[in-house]
């Protein structure tokens, strides 16, 4: 199976460095690299271009968001399969194999997404991302355990953040992401819809990435909250998962009790405890268009979450 590997990155050359040399420290062959640039003012193109002349840069003048990187990434890779990578990882040098060989095995002919098991860069026995899924009743990301039993080699999973290898197959069936949902959850809305259509997403437990998490001690940070574009979306984007695949009555509990529970919380964080009121219009933007998707099933462009990023 020839693989390609998509890398999404914005002003962070050092954190890319490493990463692209992890890929090339990999047992297993890369077809194609392609770097993504969301708007760099650093030295990242400069970086790719002397240190790493395989690969294809992929420039934009602004940060154009996740989502709609991968989209470019699934319109154009030529592999057989492709692997969606943030800079902040790298990769064990046996992750590509193991992902490859697990779909080749047999029974896994409608498995058409593997992930690694996310760990901790720093602490590299620590599980940061096992995988899991949205509660429809509540809206609250469940992740699998992260302490693995011995013996398991996988977990079903709906969440795919971080670092994922998706069949060509799959992406031919499928399409492409909701480039308007800009990052969160726009994974799982994808995994969802595979699901309907009778194919899985599976952790393999045996292949590691190592991801380097920000220690944080700032509320607003810790929850993603960092500008306006991210308030917004995290206002709006589990309200839109919820009504796309919930049942009428899930749906009837997650407005009428745990949407009121988030949106008291989200709005202390930003207006009591880390006093950031200027992004309170951007979350209460976020809750009135997520209940506007509920009601008409439409959302706005991707271009006014790019002006929300962009302070516009």
């Amino acid at each position: 199976m020839t693989v390609s590997v998509a890398v999404v990155t914005a002003n962070r050359a050092q954190v890319l460095d490493a990463c692209l040399g992890s890929l090339e420290r990999s047992e297993y062959p890369i077809a194609e690299l392609l770097v993504f640039d969301n708007g760099s003012r650093d030295e990242t193109p400069e970086l790719v271009g002397a240190k790493y002349p395989r690969a294809r840069l992929i420039r934009h003048e602004r940060n154009m968001g996740l989502t709609y990187c991968h989209n470019r990434a699934m319109e154009e890779f030529r592999g057989e399969a492709l692997f969606l990578l943030d800079d902040d990882n790298e990769v064990a040098p046996d992750m590509l194999g193991l992902l490859v060989k697990y779909l080749e095995e047999p029974g896994h002919e409608r498995v058409g997404i593997v992930v690694p098991l996310v760990m901790d860069y720093y602490n590299r026995q620590v599980v940061v991302v096992p995988g899991g899924h949205t509660s429809l009743w509540s809206g609250r990301n469940i992740l699998n355990p992260k302490e693995v039993e011995e013996g398991r080699k996988y977990y079903t999973t709906q969440r795919v953040p971080n670092s994922t290898l998706i069949r060509r197959v799959c992406v031919e069936r499928f399409g492409l992401m909701d480039e308007r949902m800009f990052s969160t959850l726009a994974d799982e809305d994808y995994v969802r819809r595979m699901n309907r259509g009778g194919w899985e997403a599976h952790v393999v437990i045996a292949a590691r990435t190592y991801h380097k998490q920000k220690v944080v001690g700032d509320v607003a940070r810790r929850y993603g909250m960092t500008n306006p574009a991210r308030v917004y979306i995290l206002a709006r984007n589990r309200t839109v998962l919820v009504r796309r695949y919930a049942r009428w009555y899930q749906l009837v509990v997650y407005l009428t009790f745990w949407h009121t529970v988030y949106m008291a919380f989200y709005l202390a964080v930003l207006a009591v405890w880390v006093r950031r009121v200027r992004y309170v219009g951007a979350y209460l933007r976020g809750v009135r268009d997520g209940f506007r998707y509920v009601f008409t099933g439409e959302l706005p462009p991707l271009e006014y979450v790019l002006k929300l990023a962009e302070g516009r």
